[in-house]
Order: structure tokens, then C-alpha cells, then sequence
């Protein structure tokens, strides 16, 4: 008999679900409830919301249920949404959780599997697994299978609210003696992770663009270009101590050297045991090698070696392939099954219609009414159809069968209901971002409630009222309601944003900026940086007690700073000090070396146009006639390859056509500018790569090794990279070779603070040498600059232009005024963009211009 009173909607709903006569017409009660959320994810905490409303109307958690049809979609969702309101729960099934050591053994096979994947062996260093380097592991203890280690637990007895033991207790697991050592940065593994430069697998490029999928071709692979990326690291960071001195991103090139040569320490001898495993072997032998390689490569690795001693038994089957082997284990390993408590009672019950069989409660939640989900779509047999199966045996179960069974679900886990029922549904699919409609079960519980069949768009809209949950905001409307603090403090902030009177709540939420010191820091920092004055949210903006012993150290009289280094002043004030005082690292999105990075293009161009002068000097063919380019041609194409071969054998390109084809594009070029050296005229190359303050090698051997103090006041490093020489004058002539793009204009002198190699390299040369300088010159020899030449004379006005430049960078850095002040279209190229955040060009066009006079100056000189 049904326990529900004769008026209820439950009773109605019990009585004519899928009843083929119509039900009477009647209003409805309000004890069965259907509500919508956007997605599984949402409805899993729309239910745990209706779970805490019921237990503060007095309804005890061991009376409330939720049953679930497809459990594989909702069981990790609700676990997450009651933990975070803090509700019991008693998954009747269990749950299952991923097993860190596990997956991670599991990506080492991967990494076999597929050639010694680089990208499998990632996502094992990525899984916090790795021991510690240079541990050395005890000697093995036996491993007792599950079945014998878990059969005496089996039998004990536990009190109210007992647990099963962790699967790690009960084989008496202890972390190793690294787990307790505190880090430092000279560790090679943290948190059993192990350092490695970012997204490195992206770096070495993954077999199958390079080709070869067998182990051995791995095994050299993974050498040839570990060592190719470390020697691709050192030329970045020579490129950098050669133009750039100062530059933040030499500290992060030595970083992650030094932390591939921490990868390349730990990786390659397990590349090396899983490369020489066999293609196929018996399973006792793949046992005897997974054990060394868990005991290798993992932190914890009693659990795979349970695993694996419970498969002990097949250690005569075989032989089988190493994929066999994986995918055995795969299932095995890769996830860890929890049991329940031994006692449910005080706990929401969560489990399948079928495990409603013979319970009641108070109050029973039925997710998942949408198409596709409840019901299941019933599948015919494709090895023996339905037709087919009526022929042999009418008691086979068919189309019917299957549809009247589902239909039985449903009924049993309405009729665990005591009092009310709460039926969901998902809205919107958010994996493939559609939107669901509610199933015809739905369309039938109304009609069995009501004695109508509602339009399904009303029903829709009816439901999405209910739940009021909404994709934009994650909160409900009542702060009250909400099942966690996060959730809370967005429902509170709602209706403030929504106000229309912004001064009726002003000052409202203010609780906000107390708890969360964070959150007071960035909206006080916001707010600074709308209003029209400065503030120290604003960049540096003036002197203080503390800093003014600090700012002096870097004044441009105090230490050497390169041209490089000074441009991004005029870009913008606050990513000089950022990078050049602070010298912070900017943020680098690591590419596959498929193609040449440009830093290294420019190394090998620039050492390929200084080794070409060097050959031609010797032999007294300098400058270049135009009667002599065949024979410079035949020189350069000599120190081209030279040079190409050099560094191919440093950086062992992942794709040798594409490597190849980006040296044509070199050569090419240099071919080009070689032609265009015929028509110098009167001066004479005379020093190649001419550096003043800097001590790396390759640098002309006439080099200054002390910096150069230009005008008494400044101390400028550097590099220059040719100083021709016109014999008739005895006088001398800078140039400065770019392979970007011309940006120049006909009337360009220091471009507005940004092109100050020419001027202040002449003033500098002028002064280290002892020699006149009459001109320097920008020389765009690739074809993406047009082969253009763009020569300034050095007079008593250019060089006053680039003096005043080094004036006013001097004045801000002795003033403490370098706020975020960005040129335009300068934060579209910037690398500390993440620090500012958006509309900085905005913010700043709103502040007081009078403290930006200087900065405006030096931009309007050309």
C-alpha cells in the first residue's frame, strides 16, 4: 500500500506514471519539485542545496537519498559538490579515485608504447611521483597480493562510523626520506617533481614529426636533441650577453639549463632501460621488469608492485606485446576503489534504482531526466536481432523488454519517496555546448501529477525557475542558501553589481576586503589606478627613504647599461625598470624547434656576416669590389656552410628539410647584402663585432674590455657590429645591422628614444677609440627589411639628440618617477603585459600630463 497521502503529488505519481488511461485533472501540491541546472556540474550542487534545506527543516541525512541512473556522470560531481557543503554521503557502490603512482607508471609504459613518447614521459614527471635523485631504494621486501593482505581486515569488526584502512596503511607504506626534506633551488626534485625547463616536451619535438617509432630510434633521439636543446639555450643566452648584458631573460635561459641538465640526469637512464626492453615477452618476465622500473621511477610504488604481484600467477602465459601488457594493467592501476563506511546511517545515500529496492526515505532526489540520459536509448543486439531472437525464443529480451525495464527504474526510485521527491535534469551539455531538453519521462511524471501534458518549453522554463541557477553567476539568489563560502560571497555581490544606484550601496560587502588581504590589495590597487593622480599603484612614482641608496646604484653614471636596455624607456618607463632594475623575467611560450628561434637566426646571421670579413681581411680583399663579388660570394658561401654546421651539429634540428630551408633563406640574404657591400664605396670594413665593456667570446680581438663613459657622464657596454673606415678623411662610420622589418622614416635621428645605436655607438666608439665618427648607419640586410640603408651624420645636433635621451632616462631613474606610461600600441608587444593587465593606455590618458613632460619630449625628438 502507498504510505503517501491520497492528495499528494507523490501519490498521484506512483498511480499513473506511464498509466495508459488519463489522469484527473488537478492542481499540484508542490511535494514532487522538477528543476533545471546548466549542467551536470551545477545540478550535482543545485541538489546538494535542496539536501541542506531539508536538514534544516529537520529531515535527518540518513533519510534522504539520490539515486542515479548513470552513475559514470554523476558520482565524481556529487562527491565534489558535498564535500564542498559539507554534507555526509554514503556511495553504496564506492567510489573510485584516481591513483597518482598508478598513472604515473602507467605513462612509462605509454612512453615505450609510443617510441618513447616525450610527451608521455611529461606526463609522468607531471604527476609528482618522481624520487628523489640520487636515492638509493632498500632492498626489496616481498609484496603480498590484495587478497591475502586484505582478507584479515576483512573479518574485523568496526564501530559506529569504522573505515576501511587506506589501501597505503594497511600495506604499511612510508614516504621516503625525501618527503620531509624541505626544498631548495638547487634541488633537482620537489614535491616529486622533477625541475625541468616548461613545456620542454614541445622542445625536443615528438617522434612522429621526426620519424622512427621504434624504441631505438627514441633512445638516440632523446639524446641527440636533449643535447641539441642545451646547446640552443647557450647560444640564446650568448646572443643575449652580447646585445643585451642586463637582459632578465639570461637569468631565465641559466635556469632552465640548468634544470634540463637535471632532466637529462634523471631521464635518460630510464629512456635507456625502456629502450632496450624487448617487443615481446612471457608475462613473468614483463613482471620482473615493470618491478625494477616502479622501484626506479616511482616515490610510492607499493601499491604497483601489489598489483603486479597479483598477477603473479600468469607469469608462464605468453609471450604478449608490451601494449598487451599496458592495457592490462591500465585499468588496474590508473584509478583506486574506495569502500564505503561500514555504517551508513547519518549519511546521504547515494546508489542505483536498482539498490532501492526494498528502502524507503523521507526524501529522494532522481537526477539526469534529459534526452539521452533517463532513459537510456535501447540498443538492439547487432549479433542477433530483435526479429531474429522472436524466431528462436519469445522469452529473449527485446526492444519492448529493454524499454519496460527502464521504466521500472524510474518507478522503483519514485516509490522510495516517504514525503517529497526532487526530480533534475540537466539543461545544457557543456562538453558539447548544446542545450538538452527534459526527457519524456518528465513529460509523463507532469502528466501523471497534473492530468495534462504540458508544452515542453513551459516545462522548461518551469524547471530553469525553480533551480534559479544560472551559468553567468554561480551563486544562488538568497545568500542564505548558498552550500559554501564561495558561493556565498557571490550571491551577496550580485545584487550590488545589478544596483542602479550605485550610491545606495556604497560600502556595501566591505566584509569582503577583511577576510581576504589579496582581494583588499588588488581592488585598493584598481581603484588607484583609475583616479587622475599617480600612486605607487601606478609604476614608481617618487623617492622614499628606503630607495633612494637603491636608485642611485643605477643611475647611468653609476653602472654600465646597453642601448638595448635604455630603448625601453621610451616605450614605456615602468617595463624599463621592471626588466632592467628589477630585471624580472618576462613570461616565454615555449615553441617545438621546428623552426629557428629568433634569437639564434640572429647569432648565426650576425656570426656568419663577422666570420665573412674576418676571411676577406686576411687576404686583403676588403672592401668588396664589384669586380670581386664572385670570388666574396664563393667565400661567403664557404663560411655560411661552416658555420650552418657548427650549429647544426650543437643544436641537432628535429627536421632537417626545415633546417636546411631556413639556411637557404640565410644564405640568400647574406648573398644579397654581400652585393650590396660592392656599392660602399670609399669605406673599408675594419673592425667585425666590436665590443666595448663585454667579455664574452667571438668578439673582435681590438675590443674594449672596460665600458666606455660617453660625455663624462654615462656608462654604456655593447656591441657594435661593423666600423668601417674611409681612408681619405680618416674618419669612421657605424653600422648597425637589423634582420627585422624597416620601421625607420626619412628624418629618423633616435626615433623617439627607441633607435639610439647609431648616435650614441658613434659617441661611444668616438670616445673608446679616440676617433672621429662621422656617420652611423642602420643597415636592414634581410629581405623582410628590403635591403635598406638609412645612414645619420653625427653632428653637433644628433649627438645632442641622443645625449638629452640619456639626460632625461638619467633624471627619471634619479627622480623615482617610472610609472606605467606606455607609448602607443607598446603594450600590444610588451612582455610584462600580465603585470599591468589590460587598457593600461586607457588608464594613463586620464592622469595629470604635467610629471610626463619629459617623457613626451623625448618621444617628440625624431
Amino acid at each position: 500500500p502507498d504510505a503517501a497521502p491520497a492528495a499528494t503529488d507523490l501519490a498521484h505519481l506512483r498511480r499513473y506514471i506511464f498509466a495508459i488511461d488519463r489522469p484527473p485533472e488537478r492542481m499540484r501540491a508542490g511535494d514532487v519539485r522538477l528543476f533545471s541546472a546548466p549542467g551536470e556540474g551545477r545540478e550535482a550542487v543545485e541538489i546538494v542545496r535542496r539536501l541542506l534545506d531539508e536538514a534544516a527543516a529537520g529531515v535527518r541525512f540518513d533519510e534522504m537519498a539520490i539515486f542515479l541512473r548513470t552513475p559514470q556522470q554523476y558520482l565524481g560531481l556529487l562527491e565534489h559538490a558535498c564535500a564542498r557543503g559539507g554534507v555526509p554521503v554514503y556511495f553504496d557502490r564506492g567510489t573510485r579515485r584516481p591513483d597518482p603512482a598508478g598513472r604515473a607508471f602507467v605513462a612509462l609504459l605509454s612512453c615505450a608504447v609510443d617510441g618513447l613518447s616525450a610527451k608521455r614521459f611529461d606526463e609522468y614527471l607531471s604527476l609528482g611521483q618522481v624520487p628523489q635523485v640520487g636515492y638509493d631504494p632498500p632492498p626489496p621486501q616481498p609484496v603480498i597480493p590484495d587478497d591475502e593482505l586484505f582478507a584479515p581486515l576483512a573479518g574485523t569488526s568496526g564501530g559506529a562510523g569504522a573505515e576501511l584502512a587506506r589501501p597505503e596503511d594497511a600495506a604499511g607504506v612510508h614516504a621516503r626520506p625525501e618527503d620531509s626534506i624541505v626544498d631548495s633551488d638547487d634541488d633537482a626534485v620537489v614535491a616529486g617533481t622533477l625541475r625541468s625547463p616548461w613545456k620542454w616536451e614541445e622542445l625536443i619535438v615528438e617522434s612522429a614529426v621526426v620519424g622512427g617509432r621504434s624504441r631505438s630510434d627514441g633512445k638516440a633521439r632523446w639524446r641527440r636533441r636533449l643535447a641539441g636543446l642545451a646547446a640552443d639555450y647557450r647560444i640564446r643566452i650568448d646572443a643575449l650577453r652580447r646585445d643585451e648584458p642586463e637582459s632578465s631573460r639570461i637569468r631565465r635561459y641559466e635556469r632552465d639549463l640548468k634544470n634540463l641538465d637535471h632532466l637529462r640526469e634523471f631521464a635518460l637512464p630510464i629512456v635507456d632501460q625502456l629502450a632496450d626492453w624487448p617487443e615481446h615477452a612471457t608475462w613473468g618476465e614483463w613482471l620482473d621488469r615493470f618491478a625494477a622500473l616502479a622501484t626506479r621511477g616511482l616515490r610510492r610504488p607499493a601499491r604497483v608492485l601489489r598489483t603486479l604481484a597479483d598477477l603473479r600467477p600468469m607469469a608462464g602465459v605468453g609471450p604478449v606485446s608490451l601494449e598487451e601488457a599496458r592495457d592490462v594493467l591500465h585499468d588496474r592501476l590508473v584509478t583506486l576503489d574506495w569502500e564505503p563506511p561500514a555504517r551508513r546511517y547519518g549519511r546521504v545515500f547515494v546508489g542505483t534504482p536498482h539498490q532501492a529496492r526494498g528502502r524507503s526515505f523521507r526524501v529522494v532526489f532522481v537526477p539526469g531526466l534529459a534526452e539521452r540520459v533517463v532513459p537510456q536509448r535501447p540498443r538492439e543486439d547487432p549479433l542477433l536481432l530483435d526479429d531474429r531472437r522472436h524466431r528462436l525464443n519469445a522469452a529473449l529480451v527485446d526492444q519492448e523488454t529493454r524499454g519496460s525495464a527502464e521504466r521500472l527504474l524510474l518507478k522503483i526510485s519514485i516509490g522510495a519517496a516517504g514525503e517529497r521527491l526532487y526530480l533534475s535534469y540537466p539543461r545544457l551539455d557543456v562538453a558539447e555546448t548544446r542545450a538538452r531538453v527534459p526527457s519524456f519521462y518528465a513529460l509523463d511524471v507532469m502528466r501523471a501529477i497534473t492530468g495534462r501534458v504540458p508544452d515542453h518549453r513551459v516545462l522548461a522554463s518551469e524547471a530553469a525557475e525553480e533551480a534559479g541557477a544560472s551559468l553567468a553567476w554561480p551563486a544562488p539568489g538568497d545568500p542564505d542558501r548558498a552550500i559554501d563560502d564561495l558561493e556565498h560571497d557571490l550571491a551577496s555581490l550580485k545584487p550590488l553589481l545589478d544596483s542602479r544606484d550605485p550610491a545606495s550601496v556604497k560600502g556595501h560587502a566591505h566584509y569582503l576586503l577583511q577576510l581576504n588581504d589579496a582581494l583588499r590589495r588588488s581592488v585598493v590597487s584598481r581603484w588607484a589606478r583609475g583616479r587622475p593622480a599617480w600612486s605607487t599603484s601606478d609604476g614608481l612614482i617618487k623617492i622614499a627613504p628606503g630607495t633612494q641608496a637603491a636608485l642611485d646604484r643605477h643611475r647611468l653614471g653609476h653602472r654600465p647599461y646597453s642601448l638595448s636596455a635604455l630603448q625601453r624607456f621610451a616605450s614605456c618607463p615602468y617595463q624599463f625598470l621592471l626588466s632592467t632594475i628589477y630585471r624580472l623575467e618576462p613570461w616565454d611560450e615555449p615553441e617545438p624547434l621546428v623552426r629557428m628561434d629568433a634569437l639564434t637566426r640572429g647569432s648565426l646571421f650576425h656570426r656568419a656576416q663577422a666570420e665573412f670579413f674576418r676571411e676577406m681581411e686576411p687576404a686583403g680583399r676588403l672592401p668588396v669590389k664589384r669586380e670581386d663579388v664572385p670570388r666574396a660570394m664563393t667565400a661567403l658561401e664557404a663560411v655560411l656552410d661552416r658555420v650552418a654546421a657548427e650549429y647544426a651539429e650543437q643544436l641537432a634540428p628535429a627536421i632537417e628539410r626545415v633546417w636546411n630551408d631556413e639556411i637557404d633563406e640565410l644564405r640568400r640574404d647574406l648573398g644579397i647584402w654581400v652585393q650590396k657591400l660592392a656599392d660602399g664605396g670609399v669605406w673599408r670594413p675594419t673592425y667585425f663585432e666590436f665590443s666595448f665593456g663585454l667579455s664574452d667570446e667571438g668578439r673582435d680581438p681590438r675590443s674594449l674590455r672596460e665600458p666606455v663613459v660617453v660625455d663624462g657622464r654615462f656608462v654604456l657596454h655593447g656591441s657594435v657590429d661593423l666600423i668601417e673606415h674611409r681612408a681619405d678623411l680618416d674618419v669612421f662610420r657605424v653600422t648597425d645591422h637589423k634582420t627585422g622589418k624597416n620601421r625607420s622614416t626619412p628624418d629618423l635621428v633616435i626615433g623617439g628614444g627607441t633607435v639610439l645605436q647609431p648616435v650614441l655607438y658613434s659617441a661611444a666608439v668616438g670616445e673608446g677609440l679616440k676617433k672621429k665618427v662621422t656617420a652611423g648607419r642602420l643597415f636592414y640586410c634581410t629581405t623582410a627589411g628590403g635591403f635598406v640603408e638609412h645612414e645619420i651624420p653625427i653632428n653637433d645636433y644628433t649627438r645632442g639628440q641622443g645625449l638629452q635621451a640619456l639626460t632625461i632616462v638619467d633624471r627619471a631613474v634619479e627622480h623615482g618617477f617610472l610609472p606605467a606610461a606606455p607609448a602607443e600600441r607598446a603594450c600590444t608587444w610588451c612582455d610584462f603585459r600580465p603585470v599591468c593587465g589590460p587598457r593600461e593606455e586607457q588608464r594613463v590618458a586620464r592622469k595629470a600630463k604635467d610629471k610626463l613632460a619629459d617623457l613626451d619630449a623625448l618621444r617628440g625628438m625624431r
